[in-house]
C-alpha cells in the first residue's frame, strides 16, 4: 500500500509538472504574438511616442477611429481598448504600455457612467488577456491585487501556469496553437487597434433618459494620479448611447458624445455605434479635439 502511494505521489508530480510545462509553452507562444491588445502593444506597435492614445472597454474600442482621426488632424494616434473591461482593467492596460517603453502626450479615456458608478471593481471578463505577461511586475501585482467574484484562477497561475491555461483553454490554450502559425493574426482589431461593429444589428426601442456620471470607481483617482505623474493630458470621452444623454458635473475634461447620434439606423446596439457611427463620431471627436488643442486647453 505504501509503494502504491508513493507511486501515485510520484506520477502525480510528474503529470504536474509535464502540464505546467505545455502551459509555460502555450503563454510562450501567445507572449510572442500579436493576438490580443497586450502581446499588439508589445510585439506589433514599434512607435515609442504618439500624439494620443484611446483607452477603454469595447464603446472605446468601436467609437473612435484612429486613422480617421489621424487623416485629419495629421496625428498619430493608437486605439489601446479591450472589450468585456473596466476602469480596473484600464489603468493595467496603462501601466503596461508605459512599461514597455511608449508613451502618449494625451489619453483619450473613454468611460460609462455605470463603470465610473462602480466602487467595488473586480475582475474583468478579458483581463486573463495579460495572462501571457504575468512576469510583468504591473500585471503580477493586479492579478495579486484586484478583487475576484469568484477562485482567484489568475492570481494563483503565477505559480502553477496550467490553471489559468486550463480555466480559459478557450481563449488562451488553442489560440496559442493558432499563434505558433500566424503570429501577427489579431483578434478583432486593425494595425491600429480599431474596431468596428457591423450594420447588422439595431438597437431596441426605449424611452429617452438622462443620467448624470457619479465618479466613484478608485480606478478613476488611479489613471488621473498617473496621468499627473508622467504629464499626460487626460480626456474623458463618453461615446453615444442611444436614448440616454450623460451629464457631467466634475472637473474633468469632457468630450461628451452621448446624444451626439439620434438615428438608430448609426447604432449597432443600445450602448455601441456601428461603422456608419463610428465615422460620425470620429470625426466630431477631431474637430473638438482640434478646438481644444487650439484654445490650449489640452496642453
Amino acid at each position: 500500500m505504501k509503494k502504491f502511494i508513493i507511486k501515485i505521489a510520484l506520477y502525480s508530480v510528474v503529470v504536474l509538472l509535464v502540464a505546467n510545462g505545455i502551459a509555460l509553452l502555450s503563454l510562450h507562444f501567445l507572449g510572442k504574438s500579436q493576438l490580443y491588445k497586450p502581446q499588439f502593444v508589445k510585439n506589433g506597435v514599434k512607435e515609442k511616442q504618439f500624439d494620443y492614445v484611446v483607452l477603454g472597454s469595447s464603446t472605446g474600442l468601436t467609437t473612435l477611429d484612429t486613422k480617421q482621426i489621424d487623416s485629419t488632424l495629421h496625428s498619430s494616434g493608437l486605439n489601446i481598448s479591450i472589450d468585456d473591461s473596466s476602469l480596473n482593467t484600464h489603468y493595467l492596460m496603462l501601466q503596461y504600455f508605459y512599461q514597455q517603453q511608449k508613451s502618449t502626450k494625451y489619453l483619450v479615456l473613454a468611460v460609462t457612467p455605470w463603470d465610473l458608478a462602480n466602487e467595488y471593481p473586480v475582475l474583468s471578463d478579458n483581463d486573463y488577456r495579460f495572462l501571457s505577461e504575468q512576469a510583468t511586475p504591473v500585471v503580477h501585482e493586479y492579478y495579486q491585487s484586484i478583487s475576484y467574484k469568484g477562485f482567484p484562477v489568475l492570481k494563483y497561475s503565477a505559480y502553477l501556469p496550467i490553471l489559468g491555461v486550463s480555466y480559459y483553454n478557450t481563449e488562451v490554450f488553442y489560440p496559442s496553437l493558432f499563434t505558433v502559425l500566424q503570429p501577427q493574426k489579431r483578434n478583432r482589431f486593425d494595425d491600429r487597434g480599431n474596431y468596428s461593429y457591423p450594420g447588422t444589428k439595431s438597437p431596441k426601442e426605449t424611452n429617452f433618459s438622462t443620467v448624470t456620471a457619479e465618479i466613484k470607481n478608485p480606478y478613476f483617482e488611479k489613471i488621473q494620479l498617473f496621468c499627473s505623474q508622467k504629464n499626460i493630458q487626460l480626456i474623458v470621452y463618453q461615446s453615444p448611447l442611444y436614448q440616454k444623454k450623460v451629464v457631467f458635473n466634475g472637473e474633468e475634461l469632457v468630450i461628451n458624445h452621448s446624444d451626439l447620434l439620434q438615428s438608430a439606423s448609426l447604432f449597432y446596439d443600445n450602448l455601441h455605434v456601428n461603422g456608419g457611427g463610428r465615422t460620425k463620431c470620429s470625426a466630431a471627436f477631431a474637430e473638438q479635439f482640434e478646438k481644444l488643442l487650439d484654445r490650449g486647453e489640452a496642453k
